[in-house]
């Protein structure tokens, strides 16, 4: 399968040998099956947020606080920056998440390039 130009990096940077398939696709990303030597893993892309199906993206990331007050108004505000730095920040919390429970003793997925 031809590598989505959003996984590239992942490749240029050795985390991915080669894309097997799509596994699916979601209201917020899409999971594809890769490979990285001998081991099978999943990749998942965030769409972008004009193309996400989920209409109530405040019930995610309500409650969040930004410790920078420059990117907290921008977020407020709507800037391009404002909402490049909500989407970093909701990526992010699902990494801590993952992490959090991890250390917790839950089996997650294990982050890579995070």
């Amino acid at each position: 399968m031809k590598a989505p130009p959003r996984l590239q990096s992942l490749i240029d940077e050795g985390l991915i040998d080669t894309v097997v398939r799509q596994l699916m696709s979601g209201k917020e990303a899409m999971v594809y099956v890769v490979r990285c030597g001998d081991d099978t893993r999943c990749a998942k892309i965030y769409k972008e947020a004009t193309q996400r199906s989920f209409r109530q993206a405040v019930d995610y990331t309500e409650n969040r606080r930004v410790k920078n007050t420059r990117q907290a108004r921008a977020m407020a505000k709507g800037t391009k920056f404002g909402r490049q730095a909500q989407e970093a920040a909701w990526q992010g919390a699902e990494v801590d998440a993952l992490y959090r429970l991890a250390a917790a003793g839950v089996r997650v997925p294990r982050p890579y390039n995070f």
